[in-house]
């Protein structure tokens, strides 16, 4: 009796088994992955590569000469103006002297023979009047038979003669004056290059910034650069002028209309990725350039640091991501690319009825879309939509779902 009692209870349980295997799948309805429309902040970024760039300045001596002082090291900050590095000027500064010295007793020369010449000819001019005055009265005499001829041909004599000294006088001024003149020039050239010489013993910083190299040893002979330019083996300081970093990244083509001066921007360097700054769009390149290998044309974008302490971070060449912001919306419905749904041209969502768990065709409004997001208008803020809805899916279907992780915490 109790064997058919346990086979019977086993024979019973096997069959509910099956009643429930077999029964309609339509009565649970179609399992589904569902998300809930949010509002919030919406934000459309573009995600361009590129380097760091700045302007650098390669400062070197442009004369020869041994280096006496190194004012500077590598990451120091200057000021516009400040000292670097000096050349040895011991020679030059002696030879400066001397020259000022020369100069100095040629102008004294000169003012010294100038005094004599006023004074000579002062004393000839006032001889002359003298002389010519006492012809005069002698000539008046001669005509009343007062004074004999001889004497008036002698007054005229002595009237020639200072003439003629003071012609000579002047004449011997000018050639003076002339020999003065090319040895003051001459002292005058020699003191304006020595002191050019000796002004470019000293390398001062054009601009403001920070010194990224020094390449000036004490006490070592440096050569001024070539008239080809500074090569890379010319020892120089490079200074990257304050301000003037900024980076260079390539746009697609289907992004450049997004993309405007003045926008905001996340940079990214490789080299410190924990470490994010602020930048802004500067300026769009103004030619495209083709890509490597025949691909699309990226066009140039410049955007300029905001951060104060990307200079500390940032160098020139490393490796950036900038991620500009095209469109920022203060508060947007949002909803997961993944529940999007577009077809000929519509665009529809499937919002799930929570009440019946069944769902429906929403039309909406597509406002703009970043890489995970859909910005939408036309639905109701904390409505349930599908997630990757299935093509066999339609108008009325009952579903079956788990809301979502953090809903259910």
């Amino acid at each position: 009796m109790k064997r058919w009692f346990w086979a019977l209870l086993v024979a019973l349980s096997l069959g509910l088994t099956l009643l429930g295997l077999l029964r309609p799948r339509a009565e649970q309805g179609l399992s589904v992955n569902v998300v809930r429309v949010e509002r919030g902040e919406f934000i459309r970024e573009v995600r361009a590569s590129g380097t760091v760039e700045a302007r650098v300045y390669t400062l070197t001596f442009s004369r020869p000469g041994r280096v006496a002082e190194v004012r500077v090291k590598e990451g120091q900050a200057v000021q516009a103006g400040q000292v670097l590095a000096v050349l040895e000027t011991v020679n030059e500064t002696a030879q400066l002297q001397a020259a000022r010295e020369s100069l100095q007793a040629l102008q004294a020369r000169a003012q010294a023979q100038e005094t004599e010449f006023a004074s000579n000819r002062t004393r000839l001019q006032n001889q002359l009047q003298e002389a010519r005055r006492n012809l005069g009265l002698l000539k008046a005499l001669l005509a009343v038979g007062g004074v004999a001829a001889n004497e008036v041909r002698q007054a005229e004599r002595q009237v020639s003669d200072l003439e003629a000294q003071l012609a000579s006088l002047l004449q011997n001024r000018i050639s003076t004056q002339r020999e003065l003149q090319a040895q003051l020039q001459a002292r005058q050239n020699e003191l304006a290059a020595l002191e050019r010489t000796i002004a470019q013993s000293t390398l001062r910083a054009p601009v403001a910034g920070v010194v990224s190299s020094v390449g000036f040893l004490v006490g070592v002979e440096t050569t001024a650069p070539s008239g080809s330019g500074t090569s890379l083996n010319t020892p120089a300081i490079r200074l990257v002028e304050a301000g003037s970093l900024r980076v260079q990244a390539r746009l697609s083509e289907a992004e450049i209309p997004l993309v405007r001066p003045g926008q905001p921007v996340r940079i990214e360097l490789d080299a410190a990725p924990e470490q994010p700054l602020q930048g802004k769009v500067d300026r769009l390149g103004v030619q495209a350039e083709v890509a490597g290998g025949g691909g699309s044309a990226v066009l140039p974008v410049f955007i300029r640091f905001l951060d104060p302490q990307a200079e500390a971070v940032a160098r020139p060449g490393l490796t950036a991501t900038a991620n500009i912001t095209t469109l920022r919306l203060p508060s947007a419905l949002k909803i997961p690319l993944e529940a999007l749904v577009e077809e000929e041209g519509r665009r529809f969502v499937w919002v799930v009825d929570t009440q019946s768990r069944t769902v429906r065709k929403q039309p909406i409004v597509l406002k703009a879309r970043n890489l995970t997001q859909a910005a939408v208008e036309g639905l109701a803020e904390d409505s349930l939509l599908v997630s990757l809805p299935p093509e066999t899916l339609k108008e009325g279907s009952k579903v079956s779902y788990r809301l979502p992780e953090a809903e259910e915490r």
